[in-house]
């Protein structure tokens, strides 16, 4: 039986089938919790992952910058939420440091813990699955600049040269693409804090100073490109620059002497009283007096010294009768003496108002500028350092390519309008909250010009902003502020021979006008 059992076929499928079930059930039940395990890996990965970015981004905000753990874990809690019938550990949220950075990460961990039908009857236990991430932020940040080059293709846009001193620590900025946007010549003396650029930035900043250089930076942009130079109706009045010519004073010591003396004569008429007659002279009558004056005003045209004057005044006395007829004649005698004299002078003077000055200001003589906006419609202003030159709260506003040429002297400063003075002259609140502070504004109608210049010295005092989006801007001088930094923003600058910017910024003040916003970034790095 067992012989002819042995050579029997029939129900072979049946035993290998049999025998085989376990490892197929097993397997089945195996390749079931292998998915779920994968599910949960992919789930809470999804979860952490999240979750960084949401601490990261957290992190790069002010606002939120201290609470990007509870930001982390309700992101993780939400994204979680979706997988049901898992029990999930709370995560894990702390900051890292990422590429030699220091806590500019953040890390997120979690786990998985649960039991399945087949695993856990093989093993007796639940089985645990984790996941992490880490994601890598880097804050926005903002700059301000005193110095911006407005071209955006320029080589050269910002070029320093000659032995120039920029000590300001506010900022150098090009808008130029150019991969030499920013160029060094000569030997110059340059902490300027930091540099920026859209385009390539001279190797001289990183061989030479400790700036920090920001080259090919994007969100750099013109901080006035969508402001409109105001046009108040006191600035539509038609102007001319004037001087009124000064007057001099001349002052002296004065004194004088009198003399009085008394005479009498005999003859018909005092016309032919040729005789004196000695008798009857009256000698008491004959007096001097004396008189003085200090720091009188006198002629222009007097010299020092003394003057005399005679003055003679005939009486017919009571004695005699005809060709015997006694005169009485009375002698003054008027001795001036000047001494000490002393001249002085005014200047010449010139009190412009705001208005339009079509041909430009060129000064000629000691000036005031009125508070306001002044319109210059073509030519220039050009403010010559021989002359002292005052204005607080002026605006020049630069139309048919108007210029500004500024040469250093005895006396220049001059101090932008403000925000509330520009509301007072009917300017809008937004308007002039964008244009407080401008001291010069070229009209982007305008056409540019190369003329524009400052070569200042120790007494330049210039407070606020010059704007000229078309023209060029050469500074060979020297600028000092009082009140508020000193912003150059022009189509290209350059800054040559002995030129000193060290003081354009007051003590404790900044720049702030931004010029350069770098947006927040986050990645996942794990």
């Amino acid at each position: 039986m067992c012989k002819r059992l042995a050579r029997h076929t029939g129900g072979n499928a049946t035993l290998l089938l049999a025998l085989g079930m376990p490892a197929f059930i097993g397997g089945a039940g195996f390749a079931v919790d292998t998915a779920q395990w994968y599910m949960w890996k992919r789930e809470l990965q999804f979860a952490v992952d999240q979750a960084a970015l949401a601490g990261a981004w957290a992190r790069t905000q002010s606002a939120t910058r201290a609470n990007y753990s509870a930001r982390a874990l309700q992101e993780f809690n939400a994204n979680i939420s979706t997988v049901a019938d898992i029990t999930v550990a709370t995560p894990t949220v702390t900051l890292s440091s990422y590429a030699g950075g220091s806590n500019n990460s953040v890390s997120v961990s979690a786990a998985v813990r649960d039991t399945l039908p087949f695993s856990s009857f093989l093993t007796g236990k639940g089985t645990t699955v984790t996941a992490s991430a880490q994601a890598a932020f880097t804050a926005g940040t903002s700059f301000t600049s005193c110095l911006l080059a407005l071209d955006e293709d320029e080589s050269g846009a910002v070029t320093i040269g000659g032995t120039s001193v920029l000590k300001a620590k506010c900022g150098i900025a090009a808008l130029s693409t150019s991969e030499s946007s920013i160029l060094v010549n000569g030997t110059p003396d340059i902490d300027a804090g930091w540099v920026l650029s859209r385009g390539g930035i001279d190797d001289w900043f990183n061989l030479h100073t400790d700036d920090e250089v920001h080259d090919y930076l994007e969100g750099l942009f013109d901080p006035y490109a969508n402001v409109s130079p105001p046009n108040p109706v006191e600035s539509q009045t038609a102007r001319s620059y004037y001087c009124v010519k000064g007057t001099t004073t001349t002052r002296a010591d004065r004194s004088k002497k009198t003399t009085v003396t008394y005479t009498y004569w005999k003859g018909a008429t005092w016309q032919t009283a040729t005789t004196q007659v000695t008798g009857v002279r009256n000698s008491n009558k004959d007096y001097t007096t004396t008189s003085t004056e200090s720091y009188v005003i006198v002629d222009n045209t007097t010299v020092a010294g003394t003057t005399y004057t005679t003055t003679t005044t005939w009486t017919q006395t009571n004695n005699g009768s005809g060709n015997n007829t006694v005169w009485e004649k009375m002698e003054t005698v008027v001795a001036t003496t000047l001494s000490n004299l002393s001249k002085t002078s005014t200047a010449d003077l010139a009190s412009a108002q705001p208005g339009t000055y079509t041909g430009g200001i060129k000064v000629s003589c000691a000036t005031t500028f009125a508070p306001g906006v002044y319109i210059i419609d073509g030519g220039g202003v050009e403010v010559s350092g021989q002359y002292a030159v005052v204005g607080s709260g002026v605006m020049f506003v630069l139309k048919n390519g108007a210029y500004i040429k500024i040469n250093g002297g005895s006396n220049i400063n001059l101090t932008a309008i403000q925000a509330s003075e520009l509301v007072a002259r009917g300017v809008s609140q937004t308007d002039a909250n964008a244009l407080a502070g401008m001291l010069v504004f070229e009209d982007r109608s305008s056409t540019g010009t190369s003329r524009s210049l400052i070569n200042g010295d120790a007494y330049t005092v210039l407070n606020g902003t010059i704007y000229l989006p078309n023209s060029a801007m050469d500074f060979t001088g020297t600028a000092t502020v009082t009140s508020q930094c000193l912003m150059i923003a022009a189509n290209t600058i350059t800054i040559t021979g002995t030129a000193n910017m060290s003081t354009f910024c007051p003590p404790g003040m900044t720049e702030d006008t931004i010029v350069a916003r770098e947006v927040s970034k986050v990645k996942l790095v794990v």
